[in-house]
């Protein structure tokens, strides 16, 4: 729990991007479901809950079409990486050699004396490396990480050719622009 940016905070943030989306898939272990409820209530209604639904291919085909993965430090953060999806890692200070890498990022943390501590629990009260990040600061990491992403630009423009035109959706039925939410820590 100390490398977990809290459930509320998530879902705060995937509820000022979701206009954003079509949808957002947020995941978990099977032991994560209350986490993962937590964080799409307060997302809205285009949150979607897997948690424990998903076998790692089928994560793995998740992110693989999300037009980024919003996640804590966790395993899916490398997946995205390896599948080229960009990524927000809300990233607990641990080990600087462990951030995603040559896909688009952003790690998100502040910086504390204790960075680049190399444990897998923190011991510093209220786990301040965290905890400081804000959702603002997440919501303008993703902004920026679109703003650069001509999958997320492609992906918009589909959305918008399928709203504005019957013939259009039918060419646009294979997008599925998710955003990824992962609670794992």
């Amino acid at each position: 729990a100390s490398r977990r940016w809290p459930a509320e905070r998530f879902g705060d943030a995937a509820a000022r991007l979701a206009p954003l989306f079509d949808g957002i898939a947020v995941t978990g272990s099977a032991g994560e479901r209350a986490l993962v409820d937590a964080v799409c209530e307060r997302a809205g209604p285009r949150a979607v809950p897997l948690a424990g639904e998903l076998p790692l291919g089928e994560l793995g085909a998740l992110i693989e079409t999300a037009d980024l993965l919003l996640s804590n430090n966790s395993g899916p953060v490398h997946l995205a990486a390896a599948l080229g999806t960009p990524v927000v890692d809300l990233y607990a200070l641990t080990n600087p050699q462990h951030t995603p890498w040559r896909v688009p990022h952003r790690a998100l943390n502040v910086d504390v004396p204790c960075r680049n501590c190399y444990r897998s629990v923190c011991n510093q009260p209220g786990h301040p490396c965290l905890l400081g990040v804000g959702v603002d600061d997440v919501v303008a990491a993703t902004h920026a990480l679109l703003r650069g992403s001509e999958r997320h630009a492609l992906r918009a423009a589909a959305r918008a050719a399928a709203h504005d035109d019957e013939p259009a959706a039918a060419n646009a039925s294979n997008v599925i622009p998710f955003a990824h939410v992962t609670t794992r820590s």
